[in-house]
C-alpha cells in the first residue's frame, strides 16, 4: 500500500447500539488486563511517516505521539505545550511540556522535534504538506522549536497531529534507519514488544508515557486473521474484545457487542481513466454516474452512518464547504446521454477492484447491474492489492473502484494526494487541485477554506475524472467488557487512540 498511501481499504460501518463505557470503582477507570484487536490485514511498517494503510497506521498511532493530538472533536496539545505565531504569522514557537521521556526512558528534546519534522517532510504523500508548509525548524533553548513558515497556516497544529508528524528520537537513536525500524522507540501510549509477521504484534504501556494514568491496559495485542469467519469466531468466543474496521458483511454476528460508528473519513468511487476510449468522452462518464442507485447501495450495503455522495472529499474535512447534492438514479437520462456518443449501441467496460472485502465486492456487483440497465456492460475483475494498486497508479485501467482516505479533518491531505499521484493514475490535469491546494492553504478563515474546496469539488462534478458514490463511516466493534470510548465517534479509525479504553470488571 505504501505507493497509494491515502487509498485505504476502509470499510463501511454499520449501525448497532452505540453504548457509553462503564468505570472502575468510584468513577475511576479500571487499569490492567490486555485489549486484544482483531485485524484483518498485516501491518506493512512500523515507519509512521508512511503512512500506509488502515491496520499499519492504527499500530503506529499507538507507538508515536505528536505535539498535538486530535481528541473529541478538537485539536489538543499532545507532547508540546502549546504553538505560539509570531506576529506576521510566518513563524511559530512550540513549547514542549517539562519532563518529557520516549519509551525507552531517553528524555525528548527540540533537536528530537527538529530532525522528526525533517522526517515527516520526506514521508508518504503527506510528507509534501510539510515541504509546502514548513521551511526551516530550530531547536530555541531547552525546551522550544521555532518553525518557520511559508505562509500563514491556520492549520499548523492540525497537521502536526497526524500520525505521519510523530516525534521520534533524533538520528533514530543512534542506530540506523532499518534497525530502528525494526523495534522502534517512540512517545506514543504504547511500546513495542514483538511483531510475528501475518500473526501479531504484541505492545506493552508505555511506563514513561506523558499522559497521567494512560494507557489503562498493561499490554496491547494486534491479531491478525486470514478470514473475517475466524475473526468473527474470535470475538464470539471472548479472545479479542476489539474489531476496527469491521466487515460490513460480519456486523450480524456481532450481535450484543457496542458498535461504534467513527467519522466519516473517507469516501468510496470509481477512479475513471480518462486518457483512451469511450471514457474520454464525458458524456459516457456522465451516463456511468446517472446509472448509479448509490441510495439503494447504501441501503442494501451499508450501515445507517453511511450515505450517498457525489462529493470527492471525505465529509470530515469540508469544514463549511457546501457538499454537492446527491442526484437520484436516472437511467433514462443515462441512456440518453449514452446515446449522444458512438456509444449509443452500447459499451463494454473493465473495472478493476481489490479482493478481500466481500461488500466492496457486493458493491461493484451492484453497480455492474445498474449499468447494465442503461446499456454500459461492466466487466469486474478482482485483482490482489498489489496488482490493483500497480494497475491503478501506472494508469493501465479503464475504471477501478476503492476509497479515498483522510488523514485528519482537514482537506491537504486528499487533496495533495489527487496531485502527487497525478490525477490517480487516470491522466487528469491536477491544475485545479493544484490551486484549491494553494488558496486552501494560504486561507485565513474557514469562509476562505470552504472557496477552495468547492472550487475543486464543482471541477470534479463536471469533469468526472472521479465518481464518488458513498461516504463511509468506518466501524469499531468492542466487546461489553471494553469502557471509555465515548469520545471516539469524532476520529477517525487510522489514527484511533486505543490507549483511551479499558477493560472494564
Amino acid at each position: 500500500m505504501a505507493a497509494l498511501a491515502l487509498v485505504s481499504l476502509l470499510v463501511a460501518a454499520c449501525s448497532a447500539n452505540a453504548g457509553s463505557g462503564t468505570s472502575g470503582p468510584g468513577g475511576d477507570p479500571v487499569i490492567g488486563g490486555t485489549l486484544n484487536v482483531g485485524v484483518t490485514s498485516d501491518i506493512s511498517s512500523l515507519n509512521p511517516y508512511d503512512g500506509t494503510g488502515e491496520s499499519t497506521s492504527m499500530v503506529v498511532a499507538q507507538l508515536n505521539a505528536g505535539l498535538f493530538k486530535r481528541y473529541k472533536n478538537k485539536v489538543v496539545p499532545a507532547i508540546a505545550e502549546g504553538l505560539k505565531p509570531s506576529a506576521d504569522g510566518k513563524s511559530v514557537t512550540i513549547t514542549l511540556r517539562a519532563g518529557l521521556k520516549f519509551s525507552d526512558g531517553k528524555p525528548i528534546t527540540p533537536n528530537d522535534v527538529v530532525f522528526s519534522i525533517e522526517q515527516a517532510k520526506q514521508g508518504g504523500v503527506v510528507g509534501s504538506l510539510y515541504k509546502e508548509t514548513i521551511t526551516s525548524e530550530k531547536a530555541k533553548g531547552a525546551d522550544q522549536v521555532v518553525l518557520r513558515l511559508v505562509r500563514p497556516t491556520i492549520n499548523l497544529d492540525e497537521l502536526l497531529s497526524y500520525t505521519e508528524a510523530a516525534i521520534i528520537p533524533a538520528d533514530f537513536g543512534g542506530r540506523s534507519k532499518d534497525e530502528f525500524y525494526r523495534k522502534p522507540v517512540g512517545a506514543g501510549p504504547f511500546a513495542l514488544d514483538s511483531r510475528k509477521p501475518g500473526t501479531s504484534v504484541a505492545l506493552s504501556r508505555n511506563k514513561n508515557f506523558w499522559e497521567g494514568k494512560k494507557p489503562y491496559f498493561d499490554a496491547l495485542n494486534f491479531q491478525v486473521f486470514n478470514s473475517v469467519n475466524a475473526l468473527t469466531s474470535a470475538f464470539q468466543g471472548g479472545t479479542v474484545q476489539a474489531v476496527p474496521f469491521a466487515p460490513r458483511e460480519s456486523v450480524p454476528s456481532f450481535a450484543g457487542a457496542n458498535i461504534v460508528n467513527t467519522a466519516a473519513a473517507s469516501t468510496e468511487l470509481v477512479f475513471v481513466n480518462g486518457r483512451t476510449g469511450p471514457l474520454k468522452n464525458l458524456k459516457v462518464r456522465k451516463a456511468i454516474s446517472a446509472a448509479i442507485d448509490r441510495k439503494a447501495i447504501v441501503k442494501q450495503l451499508g450501515g445507517a452512518a453511511d450515505r450517498p455522495t457525489d462529493t470527492y472529499l471525505p465529509s470530515t474535512v469540508l469544514g463549511e464547504a457546501h457538499p454537492v447534492p446527491v442526484k437520484d438514479r436516472d437511467v433514462a437520462r443515462a441512456k440518453q446521454l449514452l446515446a449522444d456518443t458512438p456509444y449509443g449501441g452500447g459499451v463494454s467496460i473493465e473495472l478493476i477492484y481489490p479482493t478481500g472485502d466481500a461488500t466492496l465486492a457486493m458493491t461493484v456487483q451492484a453497480i455492474q447491474e445498474n449499468l447494465a440497465s442503461a446499456g454500459i456492460k461492466l466487466n469486474a475483475k478482482a485483482l490482489d492489492l498489489s496488482a490493483w494498486v500497480e494497475r491503478l497508479l501506472s494508469g493501465k485501467y479503464e475504471l477501478a473502484y476503492q476509497s479515498i482516505s483522510a488523514t485528519g479533518s482537514t482537506a491537504e491531505s486528499t487533496l495533495a494526494f489527487y496531485v502527487t499521484s497525478g490525477g490517480i493514475g487516470g491522466g487528469w490535469s491536477t491544475q485545479v487541485a493544484k490551486t484549491s491546494l494553494q488558496q486552501y492553504q494560504a486561507a485565513t478563515d474557514a469562509a476562505a477554506q470552504a472557496k477552495a474546496l468547492d472550487k475543486f469539488q464543482a471541477w470534479v462534478s463536471a469533469e468526472l475524472p472521479v465518481i464518488p458514490t458513498v461516504s463511509v463511516s468506518p466501524a469499531l466493534v468492542l466487546s461489553k467488557k471494553v469502557g471509555g470510548f465515548e469520545g471516539m465517534r469524532s476520529v477517525t479509525l487510522k489514527a484511533l487512540p486505543l490507549g483511551e479504553l479499558w477493560l472494564t470488571k
